[in-house]
């Protein structure tokens, strides 16, 4: 099988396992308070509001928003959250990216995903939650993962998390960066139209696809141009 390397490659390497692009069904495997739009929120509270499906990733459409339980008939008729997209409950916590890797579990009696590398990443704020500040090599913390995704078989698997809690499973790798650094490694997102003239001096590490433009046809107002990098030197 050919290197996967983005979420869409997914959709024909393993057909049977599409539903992990599902992030609506996700949510509803790990018993998360989620649904469709046209459905509305059980409880008043912060929510996350993004496309169901994102091949793209990037965090396309991805917002933080608060949304009341006596909005009924308003949420039914989709004000607040659009077609195609979904709501689930707001999680604090560390943003955390864990690739894995397969080996024995504690009884060494079968074969489960054992973290291989993390990173740590930072956003500005809770206000866009496509723009990251920055990312850190961090060691893979000890979070307890659902059997059932221990059950997917595939070659390679990257989680990210909110604390404790899982928002994305992608069936490919996710953490380049963390190959390029030790621990403590970080690396700060050049975003276009920002000045980055306090880190000139750090080594630049292009994007993945150097002649990938990143705008998504327009569909991200923010736009990755690179990284620079910062050696954990200790």
């Amino acid at each position: 099988m050919a290197d996967i390397i983005e979420d869409y490659q997914v959709w024909n390497a393993y057909p049977h396992y599409r539903w992990t692009m599902n992030k609506l069904e996700i949510s509803l495997r790990l018993g998360y308070h989620a649904g469709p739009a046209g459905i509305p929120v059980d409880k008043t509270g912060w929510y996350i509001v993004r496309p169901i499906y994102n091949p793209y990733g990037m965090g396309i459409g991805a917002h933080k928003k608060w949304l009341s339980a006596e909005e009924q008939d308003e949420m039914a008729c989709h004000k607040h959250i659009p077609p195609g997209y979904f709501w689930c409950e707001w999680f604090e916590g560390k943003h955390y990216s864990i690739d894995y890797k397969r080996g024995k579990n504690w009884k060494g009696t079968h074969s489960d995903w054992i973290p291989l590398n993390a990173t740590e990443g930072f956003h500005y704020s809770d206000d866009n939650l496509t723009k990251f500040q920055s990312w850190r090599i961090i060691e893979p913390p000890h979070i307890d993962l659902p059997q059932w995704v221990h059950d997917i078989d595939v070659e390679e698997l990257n989680i990210e998390f909110k604390g404790d809690k899982i928002t994305e499973i992608h069936l490919r790798s996710g953490n380049d960066i963390a190959l390029l650094g030790n621990i403590g490694t970080e690396f700060y997102p050049i975003w276009k139209g920002d000045d980055y003239s306090h880190l000139e001096h750090l080594e630049f590490v292009p994007n993945l696809d150097e002649e990938e433009d990143y705008t998504a046809d327009g569909n991200l107002k923010d736009i990755r141009l690179g990284y620079y990098k910062k050696i954990n030197t200790k």
